[in-house]
This record gives C-alpha cells, structure tokens and sequence, in this order.
C-alpha cells in the first residue's frame, strides 16, 4: 500500500492511514531477518562460519545477482525516459553515467541523490552487499565473544545509531524535521544517512544476535527468557502503536532502525512458535509469497511506473483508484512468479554449482579385504 495505495486510502482512518503508508520500514524488517536467517544457517553452535568465506560469498551472489540485474533491466527504459525528459545534456548524461556505475556494482548506497535513480528498490540491495561481505567476519568476533558481549556490543550500536537519527531531527534547520512526512531540502538527506549501508549495520547484528539467543536456549546453555508467543505479540503491539502515533516519531530515526529491537523481538518468537501462527506461516499460500517475495519487491515499481504510463493515455483508468491497485498487484504477483521460476531458482542452481570449488581426487589404496567400487 506504501506506493500502490496512497491515493486510495486518503478518506481512510487516520490511524488506519499511518499503519498502511508505512512500509518503509519493512525494509529494517528485512535487514533484521537477514542477519537471523544467516546466523541461523551458516553459523555453528559455537557460532563459527560453517563455510569458508569465499563460499559463502558465492552462495550469497548467486542468490541475489541474478534478480538484480533482470530488475534493472526492466527499469531501464523508464529509467532512461526520466533521465533524459529535459533534454539530453551533459548533466544529465554525467548523472546517467554515475547511475548506472554505482547501480550495476550495486554501490549506490554509498553516493547521493544515486540511490533511487534506476530501481528504486535496488539501494537496499546495496545495503545487504555490504552487510554479506561483513558477515564472515562478524562470525569471527561471535566466537570469540559471549552471548552477554555481543547482546551488549548489539544494543551499543543500535543505541548509537538511534540517537543519531534523533538528535539529527532536533539539530535539522527546519522544525518540519520533527514531522513524519520530510519536506524536499530534506529528502536530500535520506539518500546520504538512511541509506547508507553503515547505518544499517546495527539490524544485521540485532538479527544475529536473536539468532545467537536462540541457539543458547536450544543448547541448554541459557535459560528461556520470553515464550515465543508473547514476544511475537509484544513486538506486533509495539510496532503498531508507535505507527498509530506516528506523528510523533522524527521521520529520520524511522529510517534508520529505530524499530529494529522489536523486529528482532519478532523474528525470535515467531521462530519459537510451534502453534496456530506456525501453521498458518507454513501453508502453501504463504510459503510461496515468502518464496517470490524476492522478485515481487524488485519489480513491483517496475509495474507501478509502466501503469502510470499506461494510465496517461486511457484516462479510463485512474492512477489512484482501486481498480488500478488490483491490476498493479495481479500483474506484480504474476511478473514475480515467472521470475521467481524462470530466473530466480534456475540460475541460483546454476551459479551455486559453476562457483562450487572443485575437488581434487584422492586415490584410495585397495586393501585384499576390500570389495571392488560400484564406480
């Protein structure tokens, strides 16, 4: 609803609308679980990298890459019809050439106002860059340390960086700083702090360390601080009422992660779940969302963009009506699909086995008492 329904939802409840519009923050969702879902798969119980780091730098690329570049792809022209509507002159064309480089080594995160240029979802791609080439050796410092430091070392940083995003909004010039919705000398700064990969780096640990606290319950080397169920729902009335009284929240310290406890706090119940919210979480329906969610969220501006197009020559058709939402989430649905099936899975595969390492065969010496190989 963030980018298909504003229009839609305008007479809507208020604390309906604040809820509903945002889905940014969806974003430090993902970070979150990203540092879980990789603590959970590539470390061991005593929380060392169970490949090497060249591996898991593989695995990560082929997983990510090969969307990426379809994503791009299907942006281009539009991306090229906004580059270039004023005309084709040497600022635009320099902004084109920057653009495409950070975009295409996916570095965009980095330099401002390039982040949203092409794909405007491609920047947080940026961001997980950075955070997969950290991974290995965070993994490193997690074996070395206890629970206790890196659930402290965890906390310091996103205390940090929360601050930050605070003290920016009360520090800012405009007192609008303070507002939600940030007025356009403002905007500026979104590219340059709230995406900025560093800044981000506080969710891969409080995901990590989820994962970690988990694990030592598991183990039997921690007791069980919270139940599963009861975290999932303080978490989720959290997050709602502090989206319900948006208004109050600096627009900033949103962006950067100020939500990301709770979303760690998430993550960790519904991973201990074993009732009613599991099974729905592991029906059919929603394992396949989760499975193109991926691709749905690469492409889905993609859709919106082209249907604004459309829209402006069948006038039929308005651009803020729900008739318009219902045909941007049908085509989104069915576009994710089809790259899910045909590029997603087929060239991961792909990839994972041409970058696997070969093995070198080693000669068994035959004894008298062995039996022949089946080979």
């Amino acid at each position: 609803m963030l980018h298909y329904g504003e229009g839609i939802t305008a007479h809507w409840p208020q604390p309906l609308r604040n809820i509903l519009s945002s889905g940014f923050i969806g974003v430090d969702l993902f970070f979150v679980l990203s540092g879980f879902i990789l603590s959970w798969n590539y470390l061991s119980d005593d929380r060392r990298l169970t490949v090497s780091s060249a591996d898991f730098w593989r695995a990560r690329a082929a997983r990510v890459l090969p969307l990426y570049y379809v994503s791009l792809a299907l942006a281009l022209p539009v991306f090229l019809l906004m580059q270039f509507q004023k005309g084709i002159t040497s600022d635009a064309i320099r902004s084109a050439i920057v653009t495409a480089v950070t975009t295409l080594t996916l570095t965009q995160s980095w330099v401002s106002p390039f982040s949203f240029l092409w794909n405007n979802p491609g920047w947080s791609l940026s961001v997980e860059v950075f955070l997969y080439l950290a991974f290995p050796y965070l993994a490193m410092w997690f074996a070395r340390n206890p629970v206790s430091k890196i659930l402290k070392v965890a906390g310091g940083f996103y205390a940090v960086t929360a601050v930050g995003g605070l003290l920016f909004a009360a520090l800012h010039s405009h007192p609008s700083a303070w507002k939600w919705d940030p007025v356009p000398d403002y905007c500026i700064w979104i590219s340059w702090i709230g995406c900025n990969p560093v800044v981000h780096f506080h969710e891969l640990l409080m995901g990590s360390a989820a994962c970690i606290w988990l694990r030592e319950e598991q183990t039997g080397n921690s007791p069980e601080r919270i139940a599963g169920p009861r975290a999932v729902w303080i978490a989720i009335s959290l997050v709602l009422a502090l989206l319900i009284f948006k208004g109050r929240m600096p627009f900033m310290a949103a962006l950067v992660g100020i939500y990301s406890p709770l979303f760690a706090m998430l993550i960790y119940g519904l991973a201990k779940q074993r009732g009613l919210v599991a099974r729905v979480l592991s029906t059919r329906a929603f394992v396949f969302l989760g499975e193109i969610s991926f691709a749905l969220y690469l492409t889905h501006l993609v859709v919106w963009w082209n249907m604004e197009g459309f829209n402006l020559e069948h006038t039929y058709l308005k651009q803020d009506s729900m008739a318009n939402f219902l045909v941007c989430v049908t085509i989104s649905l069915a576009l994710a699909t089809l790259l899910y099936k045909g590029i997603e899975v087929p060239y991961r595969r792909t990839l994972r086995k041409k970058w696997q390492p070969s093995k070198v065969a080693i000669p068994v010496l035959q004894t008298a008492s062995s039996s022949p190989s089946p080979s």
